[in-house]
């Protein structure tokens, strides 16, 4: 929830600071998509769970809306039934809206609709969850006999409200979660290449609160976009490199390269794309490293010199982690480049600062050879470029 409410807030600023109204709508149908698809699905689950009502796993916004209806006796299923507008939403679902300039109107599925009674929807559903919210918060204080203590484990509700509350703390925008035993899936908006490390990150910090998970699914709003899957081995390979890091340094896009060979992995590609996959991202960091510190390296800077150094180290680190869930050819070439950041890291250590600025030569070498990068769950394409 934490996540989700962030991501809602970015909508807002957006719409608030937005030049355009071109803007202003984007911004607007983004908060009613994630408002609908987030907060009011949650909130009608509960609420019919708490009527003794059974809601299918994974059902939709209009079959909720349908099961709301049905019981039109309660006043809490009226008011969120009422948040659900059909058209809105399916307008919203397949990007079938735009501004128009002429008419100075907003226009869903080709119909004309009021922009501000958009944005007011939006923020209505939303008073309405909050206030479910509110009120539950205050029967559990007054009725401090249903709070059972040490039961935490084995409650999933509890274990899914870290689970997001991980998540926004990695600063990764969560719409939706789904519990399938040891499968854990979160629906989220499209990744792309500057979010994909805080998808990474936030599955780190997600399986440090919740150990019990073997699989963690991601899924794109987009649905032509392939699932993003982490299984155990992938998480367990990523802590290995972050655990040592969680309390001195950002432990990511070091930790983040053995999920990115899980990943590749389970999204079906060869062992040779993975890796070549991992060496592209993993030489972009080392070569932008130098490249960012080269100013105060020129100048002899030996705190930038000992930063440089510390970074391919860790970089070496993390793909030899990769190399570890590869087989083959493809693990030797990560383990060989591993090395070579190793030993270079280790040679480097003698020499003046502004040398650095020409060093690391061999990250330059495998980013040439394997740019551009592919990654299937932005793209699609064989030819995706970072």
């Amino acid at each position: 929830m934490l996540s989700s409410h962030r991501g809602q807030i970015a909508y807002l600023d957006a719409y608030y600071q937005a030049e355009y109204q071109e803007e202003r709508a984007r911004a607007v149908m983004d908060l009613h998509r994630a408002v609908l698809e987030a907060d009011v699905k949650r909130t009608a689950v509960v609420v019919m769970e708490l009527l003794g009502r059974t809601v299918p796993q994974g059902a939709s916004l209009a079959a909720i809306r349908d099961l709301l209806v049905a019981e039109d006796s309660q006043p809490l299923c009226r008011l969120l039934a009422s948040t659900i507008r059909s058209e809105w939403r399916n307008a919203n679902a397949h990007e079938d809206f735009r501004w128009d300039p002429v008419n100075s109107t907003l226009l869903l599925n080709g119909q004309p609709a009021d922009l501000e009674e958009v944005l007011d929807a939006a923020i209505r559903a939303r008073a309405i969850c909050r206030g479910f919210e509110h009120g539950v918060a205050v029967a559990y204080a007054q009725n401090a006999s249903l709070v059972i203590r040490g039961a935490e484990d084995a409650n999933y509700v509890g274990r899914d409200l870290s689970i997001l509350q991980a998540a926004g703390e990695a600063r990764f925008p969560v719409l939706d979660i789904r519990r399938h035993g040891s499968l854990v899936g979160l629906d989220v908006p499209d990744i792309d290449v500057e979010s994909l490390r805080e998808a990474f990150r936030a599955i780190l910090r997600a399986a440090i609160t919740d150990p019990s998970v073997e699989r963690w699914e991601l899924r794109q709003s987009s649905p032509d976009r392939p699932l993003l899957h982490v299984d155990r081995a992938g998480t367990h390979a990523g802590l290995q490199v972050a655990e040592p890091l969680w309390d001195i340094a950002d432990p990511l896009p070091f930790a983040a390269l053995p999920l990115l060979a899980n990943a590749m992995t389970n999204a079906g590609e060869p062992a040779e794309t993975a890796a070549s996959t991992v060496l592209c991202l993993a030489a972009v960091h080392v070569v932008g490293e130098r490249d960012r510190l080269s100013p105060v390296l020129a100048h002899g800077d030996p705190a930038a010199k000992d930063e440089l150094i510390n970074t391919a180290k860790l970089i070496s680190d993390g793909i030899k982690a990769a190399a570890h869930l590869l087989e083959g050819p493809a693990q030797s070439k990560l383990s060989a480049f591993a090395e070579v950041l190793a030993g270079e890291s280790h040679r480097l250590k003698s020499a003046a600062p502004f040398k650095l600025v020409r060093e690391f030569l061999p990250a330059d070498r495998v980013l040439r050879r394997h740019a551009p990068v592919h990654l299937p769950w932005i793209t699609g394409l064989r030819d995706s470029a970072v």
